[in-house]
């Protein structure tokens, strides 16, 4: 976006702390009712849609986003400017929710049926890394948020579960047990 399609933005619209826009030449909100199957919120400006966040983004900082607009916590229409941040895409699939796939219940994790053992693993830089084989389901759970933790510490997910390492004496133990397992397979 160019400067002058923000200043006219800023014009057209006002951001509200709650994270929705107020069109300034009728004081009434908009882009917080139309949303799209995804999600994301879009308002129409001069005959065409733009997504609401992106929006807010360049109204509040004065530019657009040099990558993309992250949702921290996972809500595409929460648009208060608190819960948005500019990322690579790479880490905004940091904060991607868990597949529907998913049959294990954790991202990272799935059940390995030739060696009837749970796997472990996480993706960094669109690569998969191998955690581990394990016999107990949460041992591959713990295994996946230690690595979060190191691999993707800027995370929400991550910050959550580093939270949870501190306030558990004998989940650190193990942690640290997992940190150690997975610089060996690495």
């Amino acid at each position: 976006m160019s400067k002058e399609l923000i200043e006219e933005l800023r014009n057209t619209f006002e951001y509200h702390p709650a994270g929705y826009l107020i069109r300034k030449s009728t004081g009434k909100p908009c882009g917080q009712r139309s949303k799209r199957p995804d999600g994301y919120v879009q308002v129409g400006v001069n005959g065409r849609l733009l997504y609401v966040h992106r929006i807010i983004y360049a109204i509040v900082y004065g530019e657009m986003p040099e990558e993309e607009i992250d949702h921290l916590n996972g809500n595409r229409a929460d648009n208060r400017i608190e819960n948005l941040r500019d990322v690579s895409q790479s880490k905004n699939q940091h904060n991607r929710k868990k597949r529907k796939d998913n049959t294990s219940g954790f991202t990272g994790v799935s059940w390995y049926a030739r060696d009837r053992k749970w796997r472990a693993q996480i993706c960094v830089d669109s690569k998969n890394i191998h955690l581990g084989y394990f016999d107990d389901y949460e041992d591959a759970v713990q295994a996946c948020k230690v690595a979060k933790i190191e691999y993707h510490p800027t995370s929400p997910e991550a910050i959550k579960f580093a939270l949870e390492l501190s306030e558990c004496g004998g989940v650190q133990f193990s942690a640290l047990y997992f940190i150690n397992t997975i610089r060996r397979v690495i």
